[in-house]
């Protein structure tokens, strides 16, 4: 540190140069919601979803859940996901107009959220932490920061035909790989709800490596042994990053929220948020 920065607070990343002269264009955002009976005190949860999801994925079990421990929760469909507009223009979205839905998202909400991202969604709310004062964030099977060459390289190996299918600018194919303890009906019912991914969403995540700015917000990762979508070693790294290990839940699929077992990986989540972010610290 040089003596011109010595003692002076990390600078945020506000707005970069790119959303002054090319600004995302705003959309219609659908958020679900599931709300607590009494007012708890404790913070809003906002869940960001990955490649090819949407809020759904999230509605299915843990907005509920999360509403029943006290937790205002929101799940939001970033743009041409779910309900949300923009389908029309998914194939020139940009991993920085995800940024842009979840911000816009996030200071709608009362309160400051937690934001909780899942895979791609990991690397969105990584990006929004930059700017926003978030109190707590929590990554799950967080797709890499520091580029996806190595995640593609393990799909390429275990189903070949899939990466190709990304490579050449096509989506992802989510298949019932998403899961390890589900029953092939209930897998393939999930699968069958997930859509299409922007190809320029995907390229950033696999070959752009970000150097994040500065984070004050405590960040937990969780994760899988099980994951055939983001290799174990990816998600530890990640963890390091923020200065600690990952929390793994192994028999767990990619799919964290919607897998069997979910209820376990949410109840170690929202235990972590109550350690973190008391309820009487935003009263």
């Amino acid at each position: 540190m040089s003596a011109r920065t010595a003692g002076r607070p990390p600078r945020t990343r506000v707005l970069r140069r790119m959303d002054w002269a090319l600004p995302p264009q705003p959309v219609h955002r659908e958020v679900l919601s599931a709300l607590p009976v009494a007012d708890s005190g404790r913070p809003p949860l906002l869940f960001v979803h990955g490649m090819a999801h949407g809020a759904w994925c999230f509605g299915e079990h843990w907005l509920p859940a999360a509403a029943e421990r006290g937790y205002p929760a929101h799940a939001v469909s970033l743009r041409g996901h779910g309900g949300s507009g923009g389908a029309k223009r998914l194939g020139r979205t940009m991993i920085r107009d995800y940024v842009h839905d979840v911000l816009q998202t996030a200071v709608s909400l009362p309160e400051p959220p937690v934001l909780v991202g899942h895979s791609m969604g990991g690397i969105v709310v990584q990006l929004v932490l930059e700017r926003y004062p978030a109190p707590a964030a929590v990554l799950l099977a967080p797709a890499p920061l520091h580029s996806g060459l190595r995640a593609l390289g393990a799909i390429a190996k275990d189903r070949p035909t899939h990466a190709l299918r990304a490579i050449v600018g096509g989506s992802l194919p989510m298949t019932e790989a998403l899961f390890e303890g589900l029953d092939p009906a209930t897998a393939r019912r999930y699968s069958d709800r997930c859509g299409r991914e922007s190809p320029l969403a995907q390229y950033d995540v696999v070959l752009t490596s970000r150097r994040l700015g500065p984070v004050r917000a405590p960040v937990l990762v969780v994760g899988t042994p099980d994951d055939r979508y983001v290799p174990l070693a990816d998600v530890r790294r990640t963890a390091a990053a923020f200065g600690g290990v990952p929390l793994l839940f192994p028999g767990v699929g990619h799919d964290l929220m919607l897998d069997a077992g979910q209820d376990r990986v949410l109840a170690a989540v929202l235990d972590w948020v109550d350690a973190v972010v008391p309820a009487h610290q935003l009263r």
